[in-house]
C-alpha cells in the first residue's frame, strides 16, 4: 500500500513537472511568435544626412509594413562608426535594438584598426538591404571636365589639391587613396579633409573647400543630376542608367579603383533566431518595395538584399579584402 500511495505520488510529481516545463515550451514559442510587440531603435553609425542615414531612415519608413512595429533611427556618429559599433556589441540581443550596417564601419575601419575593442564578427549580420556605385565628383566650377583633365592635373601638382572624405578609413578616404595609387602618385600627392558625414564631404566640394570626393552615389546623386557637382567616373563596370555620361573606371583602364559599398542589418552578440529569420522576412519584402525601391534607387543605390548566412560570409570577405589592401598600401594601424 504503501509502495502504491509513493507511485501515485511520483505520477503526480512527473505530470506536474511536465505541465510546468510544457508552459515554460509554451510561454518561450509565444515570445518567438510575438516578435516584435514594441518599437524598435535603428543605431546609425554616422551622422544625419550621410548615406548611411538615409539608407536606415528609408528602411524605417517602409519596413514597419512587414515588421509589424515602428523602426526609430537613432544617430550616433563618431570614430568612424566605431562608437556606435562598440554600443552594440554591449546590447542585450533582444531584437529592440539593431544596428544600420555599413562598409565603412563594418568591413573598412575594422580591417584598418586591429586595436579596436571587438572584431567585425562580434556583431550578427541579419540581412543586407543594398549597394551603392561611387563615383568621383568635383565642382560644376571646376576647370576638371573629364577623368584625363583630372589625373593629368594631380600629376602635374603633387600636394596641390585637397579631397574630403566622411572619415578615416571610410569607402569615400579608401576610394581617393585608390586613386592616387592607380594614377601612380604617392599618398601625400593630395591632401585628405575629414567630415562627420558624406553629405557634409559633398557640400565642402560644392563650396569649394576641397577639390574633389568620391563616395557613394546616394548624397550627391541629386547634386549631380542638378550640376552642382560633375560626375568623372564610377565605380560600376557598366554605365549607370541616369549617369550615362559618366564613364566607368574599367572602361578607363583603372578597375583597381573599383569600390562598392554596402548597408544592412545587424543585430547584437547573440541574437536570437527567431529575430534573424523576422528580419530576414521583412527586410526581403521591404527590398522587393514599389517605395522602398523608388526612393533608393532616387539617391542612387541598387537593391541587394542577401540573408544572414550570405550577408555573414560577404562581410567576412570584404572584410579580408580590405585588411590585406590597407596592409598592402601601408594604412594598417600598427598594433598595440
Amino acid at each position: 500500500m504503501k509502495r502504491r500511495t509513493l507511485a501515485t505520488k511520483a505520477a503526480v510529481l512527473a505530470c506536474g513537472l511536465l505541465l510546468v516545463l510544457g508552459g515554460v515550451f509554451w510561454t518561450s514559442s509565444a515570445s518567438a511568435e510575438t516578435y516584435p510587440d514594441k518599437p524598435i531603435k535603428l543605431i546609425c553609425p554616422y551622422g544625419a544626412g550621410g548615406t548611411t542615414d538615409l539608407a536606415a531612415r528609408t528602411l524605417s519608413a517602409a519596413i514597419p509594413e512587414f515588421l509589424g512595429q515602428p523602426v526609430v533611427v537613432i544617430n550616433r556618429p563618431g570614430a568612424s562608426g566605431s562608437i556606435a559599433f562598440d554600443f552594440m556589441t554591449k546590447q542585450k540581443p533582444t531584437g529592440y535594438t539593431m544596428f544600420m550596417a555599413a562598409i565603412g564601419t563594418n568591413a573598412m575601419y575594422t580591417a584598418m584598426n586591429p586595436n579596436l575593442p571587438f572584431k567585425w564578427s562580434d556583431l550578427v549580420y541579419v540581412a543586407r538591404t543594398q549597394i551603392n556605385p561611387n563615383m568621383l565628383v568635383v565642382s560644376a566650377k571646376s576647370p576638371w571636365k573629364t577623368f584625363q583633365d583630372f589625373a593629368k592635373d594631380l600629376k602635374a601638382h603633387p600636394g596641390k589639391y585637397k579631397y574630403s572624405t566622411a572619415g578615416p578609413g571610410v569607402t569615400s578616404h579608401l576610394g581617393a587613396v585608390l586613386i592616387l595609387e592607380a594614377l601612380g602618385l604617392p599618398l601625400n600627392a593630395a591632401h585628405a579633409v575629414h567630415y562627420n558625414s558624406d553629405g557634409q564631404a559633398v557640400l565642402a566640394v560644392i563650396q569649394g573647400e576641397v577639390d574633389f570626393f568620391q563616395a557613394n552615389l546616394a548624397p550627391m546623386d541629386g547634386h549631380v543630376k542638378s550640376g552642382l557637382v560633375r560626375g568623372l567616373a564610377v565605380t560600376t563596370k557598366e554605365r549607370l542608367p541616369d549617369h550615362k555620361g559618366v564613364p566607368t573606371y574599367t572602361e578607363l583602364g583603372y578597375p583597381s579603383v573599383n569600390v562598392i559599398g554596402w548597408r544592412g542589418v545587424c543585430g547584437p552578440p547573440g541574437t536570437p533566431p527567431a529575430v534573424i529569420k523576422a528580419w530576414e522576412a521583412a527586410v526581403k519584402k521591404t527590398v522587393a518595395s514599389k517605395y522602398w525601391r523608388t526612393v533608393v534607387t532616387k539617391f542612387g543605390d541598387v537593391p541587394g538584399y542577401m540573408d544572414s548566412k550570405e550577408f555573414t560570409k560577404y562581410a567576412g570577405e570584404e572584410f579580408k579584402r580590405y585588411r590585406a589592401l590597407f596592409a598592402k598600401l601601408g594604412l594598417l594601424m600598427k598594433k598595440k
